[in-house]
């Protein structure tokens, strides 16, 4: 498997809950870097800071409500929608 599907197959499974999120924004963050897999590393990291944001939003409501075990319910309703639609605008950015 390519370096580009492996990310494109971890990208599909992102915006699943609040751990998988976090998981992929913290290995996501320097990937701009890779010049072969990101050609545009300005527009990746524009794009990788909006789920930064996401991801700080979400563990902070999280954090507020106790660090629940199960938090799905508030990830599917607050966040699940966000996380994926940047999730795809982020894999777009991927080199083909």
């Amino acid at each position: 498997m390519t370096i580009t599907k492996r990310w494109r197959s971890v990208a599909e499974r992102a915006s699943e809950d609040l751990f998988a999120w976090s998981s992929f924004v913290a290995q996501t963050e320097f990937l701009w870097q890779n010049t072969a897999l990101v050609e545009d590393g300005d527009a990746w990291q524009r794009v990788w800071f909006e789920l930064e944001i996401l991801n700080g939003l979400a563990l902070a409501e999280w954090d507020d409500q106790g660090r629940p075990d199960d938090w799905s319910n508030s990830w599917a309703a607050g966040y699940r929608q966000e996380a994926a639609a940047l999730t795809t605008e982020l894999v777009s950015l991927l080199a083909p």
